[in-house]
């Protein structure tokens, strides 16, 4: 059991909801606070993704807790060099080795302040992942990826949640992205979690 379970309900987010929420901050990152309060409107209402949180009620008060977007998207299997390729095909059987890879994108994901230091972080990320692989859930997918903030906190939460570098070392994937970007100046990295380590 976890704080979240324990102490919150689970909702999409809409304006009318946060309209009676309390004040909301993240302190450590302006541009997720940013996104929460307003954009994620417009990123849905243009069908990119959608947003969901965790509010708990204290002091009468609403509260949002966490939360976290996410929309379609796909891992571009034929485009990664063979072998970033054969590492991630190694565990799809011949014939289901496709061009590309059905998974779901963690756009933006945030815990509030107040409510750090409670492992509602790694709680969330487990949620996420059991959210689809759901008999429930009504669409195929094997993958959750993330363009994670380069920063070794961030990383660091990601891999302890199994997440993996899609490539191993950031001047591969500067490569790759065609940036023309020093591997200092690399703001984000990708990683992905296989959802089939969940169904065996």
């Amino acid at each position: 059991m976890g704080f979240l379970e324990n102490n919150c309900a689970f909702h999409e987010l809409d304006e009318n909801l946060l309209m009676h929420c309390a004040p909301f901050k993240c302190s450590h990152e302006a541009d997720i606070e940013k996104f929460f309060i307003s954009e994620y409107k417009d990123y849905a209402r243009q069908m990119f993704g959608k947003s969901y949180g965790f509010f708990t009620n204290t002091d009468e008060k609403l509260h949002l807790v966490c939360a976290f977007t996410v929309s379609n998207s796909a891992l571009p299997i034929d485009r990664f060099p063979n072998p970033i390729r054969n590492r991630i095909n190694r565990k799809v059987p011949n014939v289901k080795r496709k061009v590309l890879h059905p998974a779901v994108l963690l756009g933006q994901l945030a815990v509030f302040d107040g409510f750090s230091n409670l492992g509602i972080g790694d709680e969330l990320i487990d949620y996420i992942k059991f959210l689809f692989i759901s008999p429930d859930y009504i669409t195929g997918c094997r993958y959750l990826i993330v363009d994670a903030v380069n920063h070794p906190k961030v990383t660091d939460f990601y891999l302890r949640n199994g997440f993996k570098f899609i490539f191993d070392k950031i001047e591969d994937e500067i490569e790759y992205m065609q940036l023309d970007l020093e591997p200092d100046y690399k703001r984000t990295r990708l990683m992905y979690f296989d959802l089939i380590l969940l169904k065996s």
